[in-house]
């Protein structure tokens, strides 16, 4: 085959592939592959762990401790028992009460050996207080002292009005007496009485004891002597078989008061001044004076302390039963209990009758006295409850040593003048004007 041949055929052969390329279906452009999203890699959560309950612990904080150094009497009338686990367990205190004399007490403190005290010795207490022993002092409570003996009664003391004479009765017969002997503030009262009675007592009939309360109205008892007792201990002795009897009472020197201490700190860096305060703050608190003066009131029909925190006489402050106005320097009132509490004395007065009759009251004149009236004074109008009013001269009354304001015997008070109109001898006097 020629050259030229071979051309024409492909030529021919290369039109053919063109054509039959031309006709063929157009392929689809290529697309660029769209990746599958990837997945994305589980995020390793690692497992919540429930975390472990804190240990419940059923252990009491360990309480803190301080050191209550008081009178024997507060824990053999049972008061402490009574009293204390309510502070305690509302402050988680542990108190270490060491039960003394009130001497013993004060003496404790001088020391450092305590926190906080609670006795009953005023003149003791006010030279602890003078002497920069103590920070902190407030009233609490109060009771009395009762001569206490046996029914018997051989120094005939029974019925006697005050102790002063009293101990002369004893001290006279050379009766059994038994005395605390440990400078409380009981036998501190005691020796202040023979002062008085100006006899110092010794012999086989005097016995000095050096023990608590409790122990002495028990050895007295066995004496069938006589003793000077706080009321509490002995009514909470009586409810143990004491068998001594109450011979005398009322007298006003008699009066007990207590008080509650806060030992210096200086005295010892390890004295609890804080828990001291603490310790203040809830026993002159209304709600513990209230249970002071509920202490064996429904078992006894009567209370053996009497609440008298600053602030107890803040909320019940008792309504005058007499009062002083008018030209004075200074007006008086005073409740019927302050009133009993002054000098009393007797005299004899005419009634409405023309009886003769005995009256006890206070001066009127100490009583003005207290007021101080005016220079220009001259005239007194007493003032009843029910607006009854009667004068008389100023000057008269000033005058006048027998003239008293008397007890009436239900309560309240009247005008007693001996020597005056019956018309002045007002009945139930509540003011006495000074004009």
């Amino acid at each position: 085959m020629s050259k030229t041949m071979l051309y024409k055929l492909l030529s021919v052969l290369v039109l053919s592939a063109m054509l039959l390329a031309a006709c063929a279906p157009a392929a689809a452009p290529t697309e660029e592959p769209v990746a599958a999203p990837a997945q994305a890699e589980p995020t390793m959560v690692p497992a919540t762990e429930v975390p472990e309950p804190a240990p419940t612990s059923t252990e009491v904080p360990v309480p803190q401790e301080m050191i209550l150094a008081t009178t024997t009497s507060t824990q053999d009338s049972g008061l402490l028992e009574y009293l204390l686990p309510d502070f305690e367990k509302e402050f988680n205190i542990k108190l270490n009460v060491i039960a003394v004399g009130s001497g013993q007490a004060l003496q404790m403190g001088k020391d450092g050996d305590a926190d906080v005290l609670l006795v009953h010795s005023p003149a003791a207490e006010t030279e602890f207080m003078d002497a920069g022993d103590g920070v902190r002092r407030e009233d609490v409570m109060y009771n009395d002292f009762v001569i206490v003996g046996p029914e018997a009664d051989p120094a005939k003391i029974t019925g006697i009005k005050t102790a002063l004479d009293a101990f002369k009765a004893i001290a006279d017969t050379k009766s059994t007496f038994v005395s605390r002997g440990d400078d409380s503030g009981t036998h501190v009262k005691e020796k202040g009485i023979w002062t008085k009675a100006e006899i110092e007592p010794a012999g086989d009939w005097y016995v000095s004891s050096g023990q608590g309360m409790g122990a002495v109205l028990t050895m007295t008892d066995e004496m069938q002597g006589y003793t000077l007792s706080d009321r509490a201990t002995y009514l909470a002795m009586v409810q143990e078989g004491l068998s001594l009897k109450i011979l005398v009472e009322g007298d006003k020197s008699l009066l007990n008061p207590y008080g509650v201490i806060a030992v210096n700190p200086e005295k010892n860096p390890n004295i609890k001044n804080d828990l001291a305060n603490q310790f203040i703050d809830w026993i002159i608190s209304i709600p513990t004076q209230e249970k002071i003066q509920a202490f064996k009131k429904e078992e006894l029909g009567q209370s053996l302390f009497y609440p008298s925190s600053a602030l107890w006489l803040e909320a019940n402050q008792p309504e005058a039963a007499l009062k002083i106005t008018g030209l004075v320097d200074e007006e008086k009132s005073w409740t019927e209990e302050e009133i009993r509490a002054f000098e009393t004395m007797d005299v004899q007065a005419a009634n409405k009758d023309g009886e003769m009759v005995d009256y006890t009251g206070v001066s009127l004149k100490s009583l003005l006295d207290l007021a101080i009236p005016n220079v220009t004074a001259a005239t007194l109008v007493f003032l009843a409850a029910d607006g009854y009013s009667a004068e008389m001269p100023y000057a008269d009354a000033a005058e006048c040593e027998t003239c008293i304001v008397a007890f009436n015997d239900d309560g309240g008070f009247r005008m007693v003048m001996p020597d005056f109109s019956t018309k002045v001898q007002v009945k139930d006097v509540v003011e006495i004007q000074v004009k």
